[in-house]
């Protein structure tokens, strides 16, 4: 029994020996947390789109808010469980499929597959199309953007509120690629 206790003591003094010198002092250790700005418009305008429920605004409202913290992996959590209850729901899809592409810095495989999910859900929207684009473009890959918008703009109808912002868009980006296309064949 004695040998027992005295192997444990051993044990546990190894153990705070192990931790390293007592006059060192402590350092505060910040984590490592960017915040993600959140558009107000663009989330006015995804309110719009989807024309969401009093549970989809909650759910992505609180993903909004992990974002602004910067904690993007507690926002795709969050929106699992809400999927994991609403599981043929395309605008938590979508957001789902966002915040992987905020969280990855690309749209990575995780936000493709969450986007695919979406513009299954809701074909006749143009919202997962739309903000798959704007995935694209915010990590700088414009010519991916380009297909993604311009199937937006087809799936809106004519007479939506919204049919012009994303017209706007896509005919900037249309300019913008042209330009970018004529510049690099020049000598």
């Amino acid at each position: 029994m004695w040998t027992i206790a005295g192997a444990a003591l051993m044990l546990g003094a190894a153990g705070f020996a192990a931790q390293g010198p007592r006059h060192v002092p402590g350092k505060p250790v910040a984590a490592d947390v960017t915040p993600i700005a959140i558009d107000p418009g663009m989330v006015a305008f995804r309110d719009a789109i989807f024309a969401l429920s009093p549970a989809d605004g909650l759910a992505l409202a609180s993903a909004d808010a992990r974002l602004r913290d910067g904690d993007a992996r507690a926002a795709i959590d969050g929106l699992r469980g809400d999927i994991a209850l609403r599981p043929r729901d395309a605008a938590l899809w979508t957001g789902l499929g966002y915040a992987f592409a905020l969280h990855d810095r690309a749209v990575s495989p995780a936000a493709k597959f969450a986007f695919r999910r979406a513009v299954l859900l809701a074909t006749e929207t143009p919202g997962p199309l739309f903000f798959l684009g704007l995935a694209y473009v915010d990590v700088g890959d414009l010519a991916a953007a380009q297909p993604a918008w311009h199937s937006a703009l087809a799936a809106t109808p004519p007479g939506a509120p919204y049919r012009a912002d994303i017209a706007e868009r896509v005919m900037a980006l249309d300019r913008f690629l042209r330009v970018a296309a004529a510049h690099s064949t020049k000598p």
